[in-house]
């Protein structure tokens, strides 16, 4: 969409005036807005009469996705179906219901006419108003001012839901003082009725089918809008629906291959495993912040990581935040540290925690209240500082999901509690669709602890098998060297025994050597002694090592050529 250009000071004046309540009361008056209908009503004529009818059909998107499919169903309720115009919200994260795909007949209207009405509107506000903007064009549906709006009716009543007026579809984001705007665009454009079809997935919660509202189709007719209507447009609704489902799979495949891969680079590295799917969750999927807790011999829930969306908040705002709760605590008090950030599963105090509670059920457990998860690390007193924390992150749920290690016990499969993931939201409620996706992403960390444990294990045993193997080389190396000394003892003690007494003395001038072997024998036996010493890894310079080798095999060499005629070379 094209960006408005920045207002002028006294437009921006006017654009307070229009706003107020005196111009908006004066401006629904019948006169002054039978007056602007007609002028919206006469620009929008003397557009449409410039412009040449469009022949071409709408630019398709090219493959398979959720983007691609509510733009041809919103094409094709236009073009075979015959409406003025549809629209597709989807249900988001923060309760927003922002629009993702928009067709007008082009017949009746061209992009740039509906941005020109767009910026027509704008004019009667300091804020941008738009229909092509999902920033802009989002209602949110548990805000008071949007309680009117078309799109948050239909979802709250699930069911369709259908106005005389164009207007309704567009409040708040257009002021009330452009409402004749709108009505004169609608008159021009020969739109009858309007409606607005919730469609549905259906999901379990807690083992019960249940129908979780994911958006809107709106449709724009010249005409009255039948029964007959309606089950056609819920029928594409369905189509829309099928197509979020499928979205959800392939998103949920997507991050589990890329989990996959990432836990197989990183297989030693338990921590940046569980990093990676606490940042994926935020990250990628939006959640406000995410925790994984791991479940200790001790029997407690340590945090092991924590993620928070930037754009929330920054580690040096945590960090205050912290400090402030630990002042009211009267100890240290974190959600970071996972010395502090831990709780007893089975001690009484510790029973109301969001975490314990997940564990003794054994499935996931949701609240509203962002304390439920610091208890009792943060004292009572510290509660309203919690609370608004969580108004400042704007969190409005708290989950936390279980997971667990499957093992073979006599035949029989058990499952072993790891620990626990914990996300928070902006939405009203956690949906049975994104619990299914938290469950999916807490085995994955389990999965992860699993296979970092399996490689310790490994590396472990490989290590102590080297030790083993240096111990069992040095020790044949030892007894090789120690019976070489005993050799030389032996030969020592003989000569002595056999030798004229005019050769003793000439034999004791070895005693030094003998004496020098004894010790190395003795330091060969403590070593023996104690195998598990290991000698520390020295560095040898084989070169030198080869020299030496050759010069006992080759003896009385001069140069290349020793005295007895064999030649050798050297490439070291």
């Amino acid at each position: 969409m094209s960006k408005t250009t920045p207002k002028t000071p006294v437009k921006k004046w006017g654009g307070r005036l229009a706003g107020s309540r005196p111009i908006i009361w004066i401006m629904n008056l019948p006169p002054i807005a039978w007056a602007a209908r007609g002028i919206a009503r006469d620009v929008v004529k003397r557009q449409l009469g410039e412009r040449p009818m469009l022949e071409t059909e709408m630019e398709r998107v090219a493959g398979i996705n959720l983007k691609a499919t509510v733009e041809q169903i919103v094409y094709d309720v236009v073009e075979a179906l015959g409406y003025a115009g549809a629209m597709v919200t989807t249900y988001e994260q923060g309760d927003s219901l922002p629009v993702r795909a928009l067709y007008v007949d082009p017949n009746l209207a061209t992009n740039e006419q509906i941005h020109q009405w767009e910026s027509k509107v704008s004019s009667y506000s300091e804020n941008p108003a738009s229909i092509t903007d999902p920033e802009i064009a989002r209602v949110f549906v548990y805000q008071e001012e949007c309680q009117d709006n078309l799109s948050v009716q239909a979802f709250k009543a699930g069911k369709p839901v259908s106005s005389n007026d164009l207007y309704d579809l567009f409040i708040p984001i257009a002021p009330p003082a452009s409402r004749p705007i709108v009505k004169g665009i609608q008159q021009a454009l020969g739109i009858h009725q309007v409606i607005a079809i919730p469609f549905f997935l259906e999901t379990l919660v807690d083992g019960r089918p249940e129908k979780e509202i994911v958006g809107n189709l709106f449709a724009a007719k010249r005409g009255p809008i039948s029964r007959q209507d309606e089950l056609i447009l819920s029928a594409f609704g369905r189509q829309v629906a099928a197509a979020i489902e499928s979205e959800r799979r392939r998103l949920q495949i997507k991050v589990a291959q890329r989990l996959v891969l990432e836990m197989q680079s990183s297989l030693q590295d338990e921590k940046k495993i569980l990093q990676q799917i606490a940042g994926g969750l935020v990250l990628e999927l939006g959640y406000a912040g995410t925790l994984v807790a791991i479940y200790q011999p001790d029997g407690s829930l340590s945090a092991r990581v924590f993620c928070i969306d930037p754009n929330l908040a920054s580690d040096e705002q945590v960090g205050r935040w912290e400090s402030e709760i630990s002042e009211y605590s009267g100890h240290p008090t974190g959600i970071s540290d996972p010395e502090i950030a831990r709780v007893l599963v089975h001690q009484d105090e510790c029973e109301e925690n969001l975490g314990v509670r997940a564990f003794k059920a054994g499935r996931p457990v949701s609240s509203d209240d962002l304390y439920d998860l610091f208890t009792p690390i943060a004292s009572p007193a510290s509660r309203p500082i919690v609370k608004q924390i969580q108004k400042a992150l704007g969190i409005q749920q708290i989950i936390a999901v279980p997971f667990f290690r499957e093992r073979l016990v006599d035949g029989q499969l058990e499952k072993d509690f790891v620990g626990i993931l914990v996300a928070t939201t902006r939405s009203k409620k956690f949906s049975g669709g994104e619990i299914e996706l938290l469950q999916a992403f807490g085995q994955q960390a389990a999965v992860g602890i699993q296979n970092a444990q399996l490689y310790r294990q490994v590396e472990e045993r490989r290590r102590v098998a080297q030790i083993f193997g240096r111990m069992a080389f040095s020790a044949t190396a030892s007894v090789h060297a120690l019976r070489n000394h005993i050799s030389a003892f032996r030969m020592y003690l003989h000569l002595l025994q056999i030798a004229p007494p005019e050769q003793l003395g000439e034999i004791l001038k070895s005693n030094a050597r003998v004496i020098a072997r004894l010790d190395e024998a003795v330091d060969i036996l403590d070593n023996l002694h104690q195998p598990w010493c290991e000698a520390p890894d020295a560095q040898t310079d084989i070169n030198i090592c080869l020299i030496k080798t050759v010069g006992k095999v080759v003896p009385n060499r001069d140069g290349m050529v020793s005295r007895e005629g064999i030649v050798v070379r050297e490439s070291l």
